[in-house]
């Protein structure tokens, strides 16, 4: 037998698992829960030297009472210097963007953000062997 035809012969055979494989309904993945918010805030405007004298010694008090609360987790610069990050102890998209929105800069339409939400890693459950799930309470030797 050729060369070429051990190959066709092979592609045959694994023509019907391929197929197979493709149309197999797979098994979705439980859903995570939504644990914190990234949002990654930019400048919709470069501020004025007014708007930086009025506005900024309330945004940096205001967000120090976020962090001081528990809703600010981080808090970044971007180095591009185009605005800030922060990770959000939230867990939603609305109550992200309620508590971004009251900042002062928020509140001048001069920051905005791209909120995502962030969860525990799925795919470990495939170490799990299906093992059952943890209880609210861990118990202790």
């Amino acid at each position: 037998m050729s060369h070429l035809s051990r190959i066709v012969l092979m592609g045959s055979m694994l023509l019907p698992i391929a197929a197979t494989a493709q149309t197999a309904p797979t098994p979705a993945a439980p859903p995570v829960p939504t644990t914190k918010i990234l949002a990654i805030g930019h400048v919709v405007r470069p501020l004025t030297l007014e708007q930086r004298k009025s506005i900024m010694p309330h945004e940096v008090p205001d967000t120090v009472r976020l962090y001081l609360s528990g809703k600010v987790d981080q808090w970044y610069v971007r180095q591009d210097g185009k605005g800030v990050v922060f990770l959000l102890n939230v867990s939603s998209v609305e109550e992200a963007h309620t508590l971004l929105e009251q900042l002062p800069l928020g509140r001048a339409q001069l920051m905005e953000f791209d909120l995502m939400p962030l969860g525990p890693l799925s795919p470990l459950r495939i170490l799990l062997n299906d093992a059952p799930a943890p209880s609210a309470k861990l118990s202790t030797p």
